[in-house]
């Protein structure tokens, strides 16, 4: 499973980053964005920075991107 944020629909509630720090991060531009690796996939964001998802937390990312007030949060796969 892939994850991947909409910068343009975030509207910087934090949920995210708050119930899943391992998977996503606030950027310096305020804007949520996913993590891989613990690396924050900033360039260029979007769709075009997607990121595997880790064995063991799906819930955790199908969870949150539930939860996100924006629906910003996409899972691919």
């Amino acid at each position: 499973m892939r994850i991947w944020i909409d910068q343009s629909k975030c509207q910087n509630s934090g949920l995210c980053e708050e119930e899943a720090p391992e998977l996503f991060a606030i950027g310096e531009d305020f804007l949520a964005y996913v993590r891989q690796d613990g690396a924050v996939l900033d360039q260029p964001g979007g769709e075009a920075s997607q990121a595997e998802v880790p064995e063991g937390q799906e819930e955790l990312a199908e969870l949150t991107a539930k939860a996100c007030p924006a629906g910003c949060i996409y899972l691919v796969g």
